[in-house]
């Protein structure tokens, strides 16, 4: 919440809690410039202030007029009951209502308050009650501490706002997406479905690979495959190619990145297997050169890309292309995608008895 109040005591906050006894109304109280500066500045940025003191002297009225605080609430031994009228005679919630104060007194407004702060120089009472206790002491830029914090949280308010909008806006960008998936995707994700079915009923394997976030995709899915969906089920043969580091990285530094995939499926796929290669692109290499190596086995090969993958469809005998030409927004569908595949296919299996 914002703070839209911020109330003061006096003696050890606005001054510094020191006395001397020559004559005049501020009997030598100490102030800070800084102070009286973000006392202004408060003001010029929609924070009232206000003052709430057990004094009733005349150095109240002359810190007040010094400050230009038009508000002074005087002789209040109750600081807590006070704070309290203040926020329902103002309609300012306490949550909204930041209070410093530094003594024994102060410690029940401290903890009412939205936001309660002591100065270093506060007593350990009033530093236990408190929410934080600020750097310096009262008369020395404590209220200048507590002012540059208050617009730190005002803004974060007013940002998060903002990013409400910002969340709003993808949001809707998404559920858009969704909106286009479900009027065009489901013919082929169901054809993906019935060639996995078969696949599994023939005792054939299924392999995945994909780069980074297509990387987790693809274990992500096996993981469903051998493990289970939302049913106790069979384990069905599926292996993602992205996990074995020492196959990667040998691969890797003695060939190619390109060939990280191509080499492992020309060594665990056979006819019949499925290959699946997974790029929001549709255009890495290493993915490409891999639905490549199992054309070439005669296994068959299904894609997972974005709205335009050209490369990718034509080394493809089934490709999911998500409409959509923006990463996050691609990956939000592949997963979709994949959930209502997989989904299907172990009802279906299920549903046989796994023939």
């Amino acid at each position: 919440m914002p703070i839209r109040l911020l109330v003061l005591d006096i003696d050890g906050v606005i001054t510094d809690g020191t006395v001397s006894l020559y004559k005049g109304p501020l009997q030598g109280k100490r102030i800070s410039f800084h102070d009286l500066d973000a006392v202004t500045r408060a003001r010029r940025e929609g924070v009232e202030v206000l003052f709430l003191t057990g004094e009733d002297t005349p150095a109240v009225d002359a810190i007040a007029r010094r400050f230009g605080v038009t508000e002074t609430i005087r002789a209040a031994k109750d600081k807590g009951g006070a704070l309290k009228r203040i926020s329902r005679k103002k309609k300012i919630p306490l949550g909204e209502i930041a209070y410093v104060g530094d003594g024994d007194r102060d410690a029940a407004a401290l903890e009412a308050a939205g936001l309660g702060l002591a100065p270093a120089n506060a007593t350990r009472k009033a530093k236990t009650a408190a929410h934080c206790v600020l750097g310096r002491s009262g008369g020395k830029g404590a209220v200048a501490e507590v002012v540059e914090l208050i617009r730190r949280i005002n803004g974060d308010h007013h940002a998060g706002a903002r990013l409400q909008k910002g969340l709003e806006k993808l949001i809707k960008d998404s559920l858009r997406c969704h909106e286009r998936f479900l009027k065009q995707s489901p013919p082929i994700l169901a054809l993906i479905a019935r060639r996995l079915i078969q696949t599994i009923r023939t005792g054939r394997k299924i392999l995945l690979f994909g780069n980074g976030g297509s990387a987790a995709d693809a274990q992500h899915v096996a993981g469903e495959i051998v493990g289970k969906f939302a049913k106790e089920s069979d384990p069905w043969p599926a292996i993602a190619l992205t996990t074995d580091t020492s196959i990667l990285t040998s691969v890797g530094n003695d060939w190619d990145f390109s060939e990280i995939f191509a080499r492992q499926v020309r060594a665990l796929a056979r006819p019949g297997d499925v290959v699946v290669g997974i790029s929001t692109s549709g255009r890495s290499p290493n993915v490409l050169k891999g639905l490549e190596a199992g054309r070439r086995l005669d296994a068959l090969t299904i894609g997972f890309a974005g709205a335009k993958a050209p490369r990718m469809e034509a080394l493809c005998d089934l490709c999911f292309c998500a409409p959509s030409a923006i990463t996050p927004r691609i990956q939000e569908l592949h997963i979709l995608a994949w959930h209502s595949v997989c989904e299907i296919v172990e009802r279906e299996l299920m549903d046989s008895g796994g023939e």
